[in-house]
């Protein structure tokens, strides 16, 4: 797992208040042929799961859901057009193993719009690690039982780490 300190929603909020000056953006989604929201739902929205809000209930975090099946282009875009920090990506594993190729797609896309230094990127899933995050071309991968607070913990430390310079 990436090393950081998992911090209570109050913190991040208040951390993201005193670093940023502005509320974080968040953008997720879960990629190409992937129709399985639980994950990307259990982070993002309102409610959460299992007793952990989701981003939406973060004051400062403005957290979008593009949901399901989102081509790849189209989650590039949105991060464009709203200025996201962070996307975040959610993938289970897939025949063939297509979610690797997906995951890489989505990496090269950013690569290629010279945003990926610029924002965040993000994935979980059942099958998914750190280090295999990292092989793949993102700041981060987190696994089963991590919630909204393990993801927005280690956004705003790496946001704080990259803009520290």
């Amino acid at each position: 797992k990436p090393e950081f300190e998992v911090l209570d929603k109050d913190a991040i909020n208040h951390k993201i208040a005193r670093h940023m000056g502005r509320k974080m953006v968040v953008v997720g989604a879960c990629i190409e042929t992937d129709a399985h929201t639980v994950g990307i739902d259990a982070i993002m929205n309102m409610k959460g799961f299992n007793g952990h809000k989701g981003l939406e209930s973060y004051h400062e975090i403005h957290a979008v859901n593009m949901g399901a099946q989102v081509d790849s282009e189209a989650l590039v875009a949105r991060a464009i057009e709203i200025k996201a920090d962070v996307i975040l990506v959610s993938q289970v594993v897939t025949q063939k193993n297509i979610h690797l190729d997906n995951l890489t797609r989505l990496s090269d896309l950013l690569e290629a719009e010279g945003l990926r230094q610029q924002i965040i990127l993000i994935v979980g899933g059942p099958r998914i690690s750190h280090e295999l995050a990292k092989e793949l071309g993102y700041d981060a991968g987190f696994g089963p039982g991590c919630h909204a607070e393990n993801v927005a913990s280690f956004a705003i430390e790496e946001w704080i780490r990259r803009n520290a310079l």
